[in-house]
């Protein structure tokens, strides 16, 4: 099921709108101008992907006998070196 409302209802409301599951149709002067669909993303599978990323980053500091903080370190100093570099050409 859809609702109808008008741009200005929709403009003004549009808060409301994002938060609900359903579409809307938008109208001007009685006629369809357009269509809303709200998309509510999985937070459950966007944890679990952040849950597996950070486990692969921290395998690959095991594989490369590091620690966070020597990875931040060397990677601020390439980021440093490379800004340097640019400064110069």
């Amino acid at each position: 099921m859809s609702t109808t409302v008008g741009v200005r209802e929709f403009r003004q409301s549009l808060t409301a709108y994002i938060d609900q599951t359903e579409p809307v149709t938008i109208t001007r002067h009685g006629e369809a101008v357009g269509l809303f669909i709200p998309v509510h993303r999985d937070r459950e599978a966007d944890v679990a992907a952040y849950r597996e990323a950070a486990r692969k980053a921290n395998a690959m500091l095991d594989e490369l006998g590091m620690t966070e903080d020597e990875f931040v370190e060397e990677f601020d100093a390439r980021r440093r070196a490379e800004h340097e570099a640019d400064q110069i050409a």
